[in-house]
């Protein structure tokens, strides 16, 4: 009998940056963090990793942390590793998510590590720029390759096979993976993944603006559309810039010179962005209140009672605000350059770390340089601006990078090349736009007509699997949804994805 070991990763955040992390994002960063500083340490586990994973003669180890769990082990059964993402591992996913549904089903033994250089996996004294040189993709993809070598022989997992999972940025490296340690990873299953590094990435809000519009109202994008122009037409006079200050609940006044413009109109445009990107989703088991949806979002907006556009922008600012216990929003861009380029690990609590990943990795800038898209005011130029300042990257370096990332990884051409590998995107999420994503599929049975075949090769004895990712669009779910905990709330794409899915996986491991 064959048994498989199945790596996850998971930990789907919310810190995908857009020109550079809004307030609202960098709160929840900081929230994360607190949440790990109360976790129980005698749960956590470590394993030894080489610094430089590429340089034989570099002999630096580093502790990486890890997590494990046998509620559902069986000898027969498969391994599953749940790798995080760019934030802190959380233990809650030890016990909850779609991940562990099917690890119930199949008696799986659950492992669970953090990625380099977030939580508690210190690789380095600080994240100084060089040290930060040894964040990569690349180095996390061999970080697992070495977990998987090692916990096989700590664990006498013998010649188990080895399945990953992931969401998000660890979606990517789930199929990152399974195409660059064939021998190691027999399968992947992921959700939402950016598989096409981007530079100047205007589809997210191209796509959040028919979000908007299919899920909310007709008139809601125009509503913003107007209430970013008067925020900017409101910035071009000191009167202005004190009912500005005074509306959206400025912690202090903006600066004269200009530089806190952009960064304001981004955080504003970040409170529609992260309810667009995780709309009705069910991650509130990791903790946190409840959170606005698409459909809160436009009523506010389309609110005449409130007042004009931009008052109805504030009072959504000022919703967002009070949900997330904050008194007031910070819109100074001098103070948000000076935290990214703070290097200690007790003031980095991802979000260097995250957008240094971008700037010398992906980019994934979500400007506002797309005419068809309801914000202004928050272009390249001033994305780019931060990792200069923040890393000493220069423009050239990050199209260099972006362009080093898709020839390395293939961008969307690996969804032609690996096998066995499953792929969700949500109708409404933006990151689809940067993902692998076959559109004609809208219904459950849809989905059927292009499983059904090949599900069927795959049971034909000594049949190799086709090449190609086996795609899963579910038009109306958000940021990875299919990975959180199943719910009576979920709609019935969802579910029939959810069910797909395990399909795949069982038929992996018949």
């Amino acid at each position: 009998m064959k048994v498989l070991v199945l790596v996850v990763l998971v930990t789907c955040l919310a810190w995908d940056s857009g020109y550079c992390l809004s307030q609202l994002r960098l709160r929840r960063f900081k929230l994360e963090m607190e949440e790990m500083r109360k976790q129980d340490p005698t749960s956590d586990l470590w394993i030894e990793q080489r610094l430089d994973n590429f340089h034989s003669t570099d002999y630096r180890t580093w502790q990486q942390r890890y997590f494990m769990a046998n509620e559902y082990d069986s000898p027969s059964g498969p391994v599953f590793l749940q790798i995080g993402g760019e934030g802190p591992a959380n233990p809650i996913w030890m016990s909850e998510g779609h991940w562990i549904e099917m690890a119930q089903t199949v008696n799986a033994l659950c492992f669970m590590i953090e990625h380099r250089f977030y939580g508690k996996s210190h690789p380095t004294e600080d994240v100084s720029s060089s040290n930060l040189s040894y964040l990569s993709s690349e180095q996390a993809l061999a970080d697992i390759a070495n977990f998987i070598v090692n916990m096989t022989e700590k664990h006498n997992l013998g010649n188990r096979k080895w399945i990953v999972f992931g969401g998000s940025y660890s979606g990517a490296l789930a199929i990152w993976a399974r195409l660059k340690y064939p021998h190691l990873v027999f399968g992947a299953e992921s959700a939402s993944a950016p598989l096409h590094a981007l530079v100047d990435f205007t589809g997210y809000l191209e796509v959040a603006q028919d979000s908007l519009t299919t899920m909310g109202s007709g008139t809601c994008a125009d509503n913003l559309s107007r209430a970013s122009a008067l925020v900017a037409s409101h910035l071009k006079s000191d009167a202005g810039r004190k009912v500005l200050a005074s509306s959206f609940r400025l912690c202090k006044a903006l600066s004269d010179d200009g530089s806190d413009d952009s960064y304001l109109q981004e955080s504003l445009a970040g409170n529609v962005m992260d309810v667009v990107q995780y709309n009705r989703d069910n991650r509130h088991f990791e903790g946190g209140g409840k959170s606005l949806t698409i459909k809160d979002v436009c009523r506010i907006m389309d609110d005449v009672t409130i007042g004009d556009e931009m008052k109805r922008y504030a009072e959504l600012n000022s919703r967002t605000l009070d949900m997330s216990g904050s008194p007031c929003l910070d819109a100074s861009y001098e103070k948000y350059l000076e935290d990214m380029s703070n290097t200690s690990w007790t003031s980095a609590i991802g979000g260097r770390q995250w957008v240094y990943q971008t700037c010398s990795e992906f980019g994934w800038y979500q400007t506002s340089d797309s005419p068809h898209q309801p914000f202004v005011g928050f272009g390249l130029k001033h994305a780019l601006h931060q990792c200069q300042v923040a890393y000493g990257i220069s423009q050239e370096h990050v199209q260099e990078a972006v362009k080093r990332s898709n020839e390395n990884y293939g961008g969307r051409s690996v969804a032609e090349v690996v096998s066995r590998v499953t792929l969700y995107n949500g109708g409404i999420d933006p990151w689809s736009n940067v993902s692998y994503v076959v559109r004609d599929l809208q219904s459950p049975r849809e989905q059927q007509i292009r499983f059904g075949p090949i599900l069927s090769m795959q049971k034909k004895v000594n049949r190799k699997e086709p090449p190609g990712i086996l795609t899963f669009f579910v038009p109306d779910t958000a940021h990875c949804a299919i990975m959180y905990p199943s719910s009576q709330n979920d709609s019935l794409f969802l579910k029939e994805a959810r069910k797909d899915v395990q399909t795949a996986l069982l038929i992996w491991l018949a």
